[in-house]
């Protein structure tokens, strides 16, 4: 980011004052905007972005948007120009989307085949599933397919994805479902699809035992880490973790697309750039968001791995595609099969993007959840308890 800011104000001559907040970032602009000082523009969740632009403290950059003559709307990816009623709320300044990375020398050892990249060849999820019992091994060598495997003592898990919604996006869409699908005011929540997608998440811990609990992930490393050190065999995780494996020179790292169940359609998600309605340089600030968010200026932030571009061409111009994602450490064969493909073929925006109360239905949703993750009910027992406290919340998407 520094970097694309510094060859911004080399560009135009405009003073940039970046700003790092590492942690408890919406508190820290929260006390920033009482104090009179917000920032000019910067980067929120749609949740919080919606809700900030109601509460006065985002502008709406419609007339900035509609009257640049560098800018039009079919430019970009479906679902990065972020609208409320009439208004633009933000744009979405990167995308990110879900795969598979894996060990090559654990598929290697356990005489697999690597992953699928192509997503017409992905595995069906009972093919997953016997894969990653072959990847996880205990102390004794054993795999999760041998009658002594010790399901207590497992050295090597051959599967992991975290517990929050993100990853779980990835894996709706694969059963043709999400919190409501198609933008639409039918809430997938509490359908068979929907239920059977977590429970198959649980089942891999406790009928498996392919993935560690979230107790036990606690004490493992970060993704990065573990795969490196094979803790874990495949990880389930966002693309930005591109710009974690490709420092890791030890780590011999693959990807592949994420399993199907009855759909193979890939989510995509992204935080919004936005301007803040008290900024007296909104153009300036405009200019500014473009700039970070095109690869032809900050191409170190696509090209290393961190952000996907919001743009179309980037995804359907074989020497734009090849801008950001040649082959590197941080773009690995089958990077653009996994996941610069499919955004332009088949793909929808992450429900996080659209849907009314998404962050409060999470705040209910998730922690019920961990009663099926330690094994102590079903999916379908959590939802008929939590459904009561949902259903005030399922009002559809924000049009």
């Amino acid at each position: 980011i520094s970097k694309a800011i510094d060859k911004f104000t080399k560009s135009t001559g405009i003073e940039v004052e970046g700003m790092i907040i590492p942690s408890e970032y919406e508190t820290k602009l929260t006390t920033m905007i009482a104090a009179n000082d917000a920032p000019d523009t910067g980067y929120l969740g749609p949740p919080t972005a919606y809700k900030w632009y109601d509460d006065g403290k985002l502008a709406n950059i419609k007339e900035l948007f509609l009257t640049d003559t560098k800018t039009k709307e079919e430019d970009y990816i479906d679902g990065v120009i972020v609208r409320k009623g009439d208004a633009i709320v933000g744009l979405m300044n990167n995308l990110e989307s879900y795969a598979l990375f894996y060990n090559k020398d654990a598929f290697a050892e356990a005489g697999l085949d690597a992953p699928p990249t192509k997503p017409e060849d992905a595995w069906t999820w009972e093919q997953f599933v016997e894969v990653a019992k072959k990847l996880t091994i205990d102390a004794n060598g054993n795999n999760a397919l041998s009658p002594d495997f010790d399901k207590d003592n497992i050295a090597q898990y051959g599967f992991y994805m975290d517990f929050w919604s993100g990853p779980f996006e990835a894996l709706f869409l694969r059963n043709n479902t999400q919190y409501f699908p198609n933008q639409g005011n039918v809430t997938g929540i509490n359908t068979p699809a929907f239920n059977e997608v977590l429970q198959k998440a649980a089942d891999l811990i406790n009928v498996h035992h392919v993935m560690p609990s979230p107790t036990t992930a606690k004490s493992m490393p970060a993704p990065a880490v573990s795969l490196q050190s094979r803790r874990y065999a495949i990880v389930l995780d966002g693309q930005w973790v591109c710009n974690d494996f490709a420092p890791s020179e030890g780590l011999n790292y693959g990807i592949g697309v994420i399993p199907k169940m009855t759909s193979t359609t890939a989510v995509y998600s992204g935080a919004l750039g936005v301007l803040f309605s008290a900024s007296k340089h909104k153009q300036e600030a405009w200019d500014l968001l473009k700039h970070i968010t095109n690869p032809e200026s900050s191409l170190e932030l696509f090209r290393d791995g961190l952000w996907m571009p919001n743009l179309k061409a980037y995804y359907t111009d074989d020497d734009k595609i090849s801008m950001w994602a040649s082959l590197s450490r941080a773009r690995v064969e089958g990077y653009r099969d996994v996941l610069v493909d499919p955004i332009v073929n088949d793909s929808q925006v992450t429900s996080e993007v659209y849907v009314k109360n998404f962050n409060d239905i999470n705040d209910i949703l998730f922690p019920a959840l961990d009663q099926v993750w330690v094994g102590k009910k079903t999916v379908d027992e959590v939802m008929a308890e939590i459904m009561p406290k949902l259903e005030p919340l399922l009002e559809g998407s924000i049009k």
